[in-house]
């Protein structure tokens, strides 16, 4: 069986520069299409947002990655359990604060994030890796990357219910790294008592930190529960 990684990376790394792309505005404006080989770029270079495609597949994606790392790690993919099996994709802001990945061969979406009544949104790459979609209040943001997590815990990030909303972030490992679709892994905090991390494999707790009562904080250990598993946090 192969092993399973979910990454929790805190910080920034900073190596070296990957190959240039066009269009390097860290914004994208209402109506404004990015297409194939165009990204965004946040504002001190940090991280890229685009299409990609991992490892040996064929498949495209939208995505954010740390833009100074040669491997183009990827933080957060948008349409990852819809992959696109061509380049002719638009990926466009729409009046309303709607962002939406396009089919432009059949016009068919792919992909949007949460509908919206916004009148002048716009949608900005940060360099802490969130993407955000607001209208004149950066500080009120319409919609976030950072709360539809994929396989990557940045810093800056909630884990756990927003008791508001009634939601749950989690976030959930890859399939492989061809494959950005969700596993069978995922992480996030269990509120029955204490609350505390936890590691699941469906509906199976495979990995537990103890309850968390405000005054511990284990950091980010090399977990590996058994011969099977293996779950790597990596602090940068």
């Amino acid at each position: 069986m192969k092993m399973a990684k979910i990454k929790l990376i805190f910080g920034f790394l900073l190596l070296y520069a990957s190959a240039p792309r066009t269009h390097a505005a860290d914004t994208i404006t209402a109506n404004q299409i990015l297409r194939y080989n165009q990204t965004i770029i946040s504002p001190q270079e940090i991280f890229e947002l685009g299409f990609f495609s991992p490892g040996n597949s064929t498949n495209h994606y939208v995505g954010i990655w740390y833009k100074k790392i040669s491997t183009g790690t990827v933080v957060w993919v948008a349409n990852r359990n819809t992959p696109l099996t061509h380049t002719s994709v638009e990926l466009t802001l729409t009046l309303q604060g709607v962002l939406i990945l396009r089919d432009a061969t059949t016009g068919t979406v792919v992909w949007a994030s949460v509908n919206s009544s916004a009148r002048n949104p716009i949608g900005q790459l940060l360099d802490t890796g969130n993407f955000l979609i607001y209208d004149n209040n950066q500080e009120n943001p319409i919609w976030q990357s950072f709360e539809f997590m994929t396989d990557t815990f940045l810093h800056g990030m909630k884990v756990g219910w927003d008791l508001v909303t009634g939601t749950e972030r989690r976030y959930t490992s890859k399939k492989s790294n061809d494959d950005p679709a969700a596993g069978e892994f995922s992480a996030g905090l269990d509120f029955r008592g204490y609350p505390q991390t936890i590691v699941t494999d469906g509906l199976e707790i495979k990995f537990r930190d103890g309850p968390w009562n405000g005054l511990r904080f284990n950091g980010a250990p090399n977990l590996r529960p058994n011969p099977i598993y293996n779950f790597t946090f990596v602090l940068n």
